[in-house]
């Protein structure tokens, strides 16, 4: 498999969306990681993964009085798929180039964040001439986990 470090990509587009291919996406998408910027991660969601999020969250809405419905659940609206936590500093992010058919395509992406290395598979579909982000699934050492059932399935019992 072709493996390319991120920081050697050059950013063709500079500043600019680059949405227009799925490596572009993914470059978009890290490239305030890398830096430990954080920004709003759902704007790269497709539809379908969109509509996951927003009905996770309605299922674990707020009781009348604010307060969390279990407290003791974990809290998706935080968890990053892209650096496989809530926070963190990424290191030797690599990137695989995607590969693409029909529509749709798949790279691996490969980082250390917190001194545990992490490998991830993302999914993306064209969605208006523009790639999104479909599902994202964590592949290497440690907990496996594929977003889209984690926001469907509810495997913490918080529904």
């Amino acid at each position: 498999m072709d493996w390319t470090l991120f920081g050697l990509v050059p950013m063709i587009f500079g500043s600019a969306p680059v949405a227009d291919t799925p490596r572009g996406l993914i470059e978009e998408i890290y490239k305030p990681l890398v830096a430990g910027e954080h920004e709003d991660i759902e704007k790269h969601f497709s539809p379908h993964l969109q509509s996951l999020v927003v009905a996770n969250l309605q299922a674990n809405a707020v009781d009348g009085k604010g307060t969390r419905i279990d407290p003791a659940a974990p809290d998706f609206g935080a968890f990053n798929p892209f650096i496989n936590g809530e926070t963190g500093t990424l290191e030797n992010l690599a990137v695989s180039e995607p590969v693409i058919q029909d529509g749709t395509a798949v790279a691996m992406v490969s980082f250390t964040n917190a001194s545990k290395p992490t490998v991830l598979t993302i999914s993306m579909v064209q969605d208006e001439g523009a790639w999104k982000i479909d599902d994202v699934a964590s592949v290497g050492a440690g907990e496996k986990w594929l977003y889209s059932w984690l926001l469907q399935y509810d495997p913490f019992g918080q529904q």
